[in-house]
C-alpha cells in the first residue's frame, strides 16, 4: 500500500490517556464487529470527517483526517470490508533514530490493506483495533513489546492501556453498563444525523438497535466533563484543552461497512469558553 505523505506528530503530554473504544464481537451475526468511538484530541488541532482524503487509496478509503500530520484516527474500507481504529497509549519510549512516524498511518494501512504492525513499530506507543468479517483484532506497542489478540465474542473496551482495563475509571465505571445493555446487531442509524449533544439525542431516539448502547453514553454525559469517569470528556492538560470532539458508530459486515460521524467539538469548545469565564 502506498503511505499517505505525513510527518511526525508533536511531542505529547506525559501520560495522557486519550479516546475510548467500545466494540461489540458477535462472530454468527450478519454484522459480526461493532463499535463505538469517542475520540479524544487537543481541541486546536485541526481535522476533517470522514471522506476519501487520501487519492493514492482511492474512493475505497475514507477516514477521519488529521490535518496536522496527515494520517487518519479511523479508517473504513470497502472491498473487502474493513475498519481500524488507533488509540493513543501513554508510555514514553525514546524516540528512533530518524525520528517518529504519526500512529494515523496504521488505520489506513489496515484498513486498506489489512496490513499490521510488525517487528519494532516506528510509531509512539498505541492499541490499535482493526476489524473485518472474521472478527477484531487488537494490536498493541507499548514501546518495548508488540502484541497482537484476537477479541473473544462478547463486548470490550479500549482505552489508552490493556483492554478491558478496570485501572482505567471509566472503564470501571461504563464497560458493566454497555454489557448489560443489548448489543447493536445492525447498521448504525443514517436518518436524523446531527451533531453535538443533540445528535447523540437524535441518535439514540431514531430507533435502531444502537439505542441501548446509546443511551449508556447518554446517561454518562450526566457526569462532569472533567471526571476521571467521564467517556465524554473536555479539560486543560498541560496548557492545551483536550476533548471528545467527535462521536463514530460503525459496523462491519461480510461485504459492508458503515460509519456514522457526529461532531462533538462544540461542545468542547463550550466547556472550554465557560470554564474560562469561571477561571477568570
Amino acid at each position: 500500500m502506498p503511505h499517505p505523505g505525513v510527518v511526525a506528530p508533536p511531542t505529547r503530554p506525559r501520560s495522557l490517556p486519550v479516546c475510548t473504544v467500545v466494540v461489540s464481537v458477535a462472530p454468527s451475526g450478519p454484522w459480526p464487529v461493532v463499535f463505538l468511538g469517542l475520540r479524544d484530541e487537543a481541541a486546536d488541532r485541526p481535522w476533517d470527517p470522514p471522506a476519501a482524503w487520501w487519492p493514492e487509496l482511492g474512493e475505497r478509503v475514507q477516514g477521519v483526517h488529521d490535518r496536522e500530520a496527515g494520517g487518519a484516527w479511523l479508517a473504513t474500507a470497502t472491498g473487502p470490508a474493513r475498519a481500524s481504529v488507533v488509540l493513543n497509549r501513554h508510555e514514553r519510549p525514546p524516540e528512533p533514530e530518524g525520528g517518529w512516524e504519526t500512529r494515523g498511518v496504521l488505520p489506513l494501512r489496515a484498513a486498506a490493506d489489512g496490513d499490521l504492525p510488525v517487528g519494532r513499530p516506528r510509531q509512539r506507543p498505541f492499541t490499535l483495533l482493526t476489524a473485518d468479517r472474521e472478527g477484531a483484532s487488537v494490536t498493541s506497542w507499548d514501546g518495548s513489546a508488540l502484541r497482537a489478540e484476537r477479541l473473544a465474542p462478547g463486548v470490550h473496551v479500549l482505552t489508552h492501556g490493556a483492554v478491558d482495563d478496570a485501572a482505567v475509571p471509566r472503564v470501571a465505571r461504563w464497560a458493566p453498563s454497555f454489557r448489560a445493555a443489548e448489543a447493536p446487531t445492525g447498521p448504525p442509524p443514517a436518518e436524523g444525523r446531527a451533531d453535538g449533544l443533540g445528535g447523540l439525542d437524535a441518535l439514540a431516539d431514531a430507533g435502531s438497535s444502537w439505542g441501548p448502547w446509546l443511551d449508556v453514553l447518554r446517561e454518562s454525559t450526566a457526569l462532569d466533563e472533567r471526571d476521571p469517569e467521564a467517556l465524554v470528556r473536555s479539560d486543560l492538560l498541560d496548557g492545551r484543552w483536550l476533548g471528545s470532539l467527535s462521536l463514530s458508530l460503525v459496523a462491519v459486515a461480510d461485504d459492508d461497512v458503515r460509519h456514522v460521524h457526529v461532531r462533538l467539538d462544540d461542545e468542547t469548545r463550550r466547556h472550554r469558553e465557560s470554564a474560562g469565564a469561571t477561571r477568570g
